[in-house]
């Protein structure tokens, strides 16, 4: 019987270096969203013809791919909105 530590399932460490396997098992993600990820620039390295994925890469890409708002910045006009209320 297989048994797995529920305790690193959605976790992605910066340091480490996942298969592809390993990486949608981890975040629990299908073939489908790895495959969008990746046409949006998450970078996958080949060695041997097996894909690997950097933690680092992968919290780079979900950084990058959030929208301003979420990260706590405002456009120039949001700004100004607010300093007319």
């Amino acid at each position: 019987m297989k048994t797995t530590d529920n305790s690193i399932l959605g976790v992605i460490n910066p340091e480490e270096l996942y298969t592809l396997t390993a990486f949608k098992r981890r975040l629990g993600v299908a073939d489908a969203t790895l495959r969008t990820a990746r046409r949006a620039g998450l970078k996958v390295h080949y060695l041997h013809k097996q894909g690997f994925i950097l933690g680092s890469d992968w919290i780079d890409y979900v950084v990058n791919s959030a929208p301003n708002a979420s990260r706590g910045q405002v456009d120039s006009t949001s700004t100004a909105a607010q300093e007319a209320k």
